[in-house]
């Protein structure tokens, strides 16, 4: 067998932890589970065989997996008969596994200690000293607007926290732990915040419960709509119905508006521009992904999509919370309500409706 290899230690014993959670959680509500873990751990404890020892023994095909096959042969051995599959099952069932895929290593190494077995110190990779920054893109953060952060690592990680707390109240806005398999990549991550509320804030970020990094920013109050006197009315108009959202499904409308609203020297005036603006259907393909984390209302949590439509015109969407996260390269062709215009990217903030 090639040499084990197990995470740093102080990650091996977070999964034992979990497992023994588990087991704990299963042989409480279903009294064979706990018969056949308390037999297990005495057997363990009298066999007298090292971790090492019992995985090699077990591992007869060398894949680094104790399979229900193998494990189904142990289990024989301490009751000089081979046990029926639902026995096999429900000690897989301890680690969340299934016999037919079988236990990887590190789990089953984890299972033997959550059993009372103690793992040699030579298995375990050198720890490595995590460190992490955080990184916020616009200069200027207005209240309501969408703002890019960056958190970047020194080595891969399993995951990491990050929260944001306003600074004159103490009051914690948001805290979110992210797994690996949401990050851009194990070492880095990027995602979109928005919050609604002028003020100075501090963001932290956390990996295993250490503080590696925090920043502060402050988001400044949106600058009011400038208003013109309108001219009093002299004659009479006829009644006309006012449409809320008009749906456009004319590509070349939103190019032109997006030309039009980038020519504006404001950013009162384009905002006024996006308060008139219909609603469009837009043909696009999505460059890239962040998370809304702190959005507006039902975009809170929710995904914000950067894209280009066929014409060329760049522009970024808010979509609300969903189960899968949408896929730089896929098409996107919805529906959006104009929200807001990024000055820092020059671009269009979307929402899809």
């Amino acid at each position: 067998m090639a040499d084990i290899q197990l995470p740093e230690k102080a990650i091996f014993d977070q999964r034992v932890k979990t497992i023994s959670n588990r087991i704990d959680g299963i042989t409480k509500s279903n009294t064979m589970a706990g018969l056949l873990n308390s037999n297990f751990k005495k057997w363990l404890s009298t066999s007298s065989m090292s971790p090492i020892a019992l995985t090699e023994e077990l591992d007869t095909n060398k894949d680094l997996r104790i399979s229900g096959d193998e494990f189904a042969a142990l289990l024989g051995k301490m009751t000089g008969e081979r046990p029926p599959e639902w026995v096999v099952e429900i000690v897989f069932s301890f680690v969340d596994a299934n016999p037919n895929d079988g236990i990887p290593l590190d789990d089953w190494m984890a299972f033997l200690a959550a059993s009372g077995l103690e793992i040699p110190e030579e298995l375990f990779e050198e720890k490595i000293e995590v460190t992490g920054t955080i990184a916020i893109r616009e200069e200027n953060i207005l209240a309501g607007e969408g703002f890019s952060v960056a958190v970047s690592f020194n080595a891969s990680v399993i995951a990491y926290e990050c929260s944001v707390t306003n600074k004159e109240t103490s009051e914690l806005l948001d805290s979110m732990l992210t797994p690996d398999i949401e990050m851009d990549r194990p070492d880095f991550d990027e995602f979109t915040l928005e919050i609604d509320e002028a003020g100075t804030y501090v963001m932290e970020l956390r990996h295993l419960g250490v503080r590696l990094d925090t920043q502060e920013f402050t988001v400044t109050p949106k600058a009011p709509e400038e208003t013109t006197p309108s001219e009093p009315q002299t004659e009479e108009v006829e009644d006309q119905e006012t449409e809320v959202h008009h749906v456009v499904d004319v590509e070349d409308g939103f190019e032109g508006f997006v030309s039009m609203v980038e020519t504006a020297k404001l950013r009162s005036d384009a905002q006024a521009m996006i308060a008139d603006a219909p609603a469009y259907t837009v043909h696009s393909s999505i460059n890239a992904v962040d998370r809304t984390l702190l959005g507006v209302g039902e975009y809170r949590n929710g995904f914000t999509v950067h894209c280009v439509n066929d014409g060329g015109a760049k522009f970024k969407v808010m979509l609300k919370p969903r189960e899968s996260e949408p896929l730089v390269g896929e098409r996107f062709v919805k529906n959006v309500a104009l929200h807001d215009w990024d000055v820092a990217l020059r671009q269009l903030v979307c929402r899809e409706l």
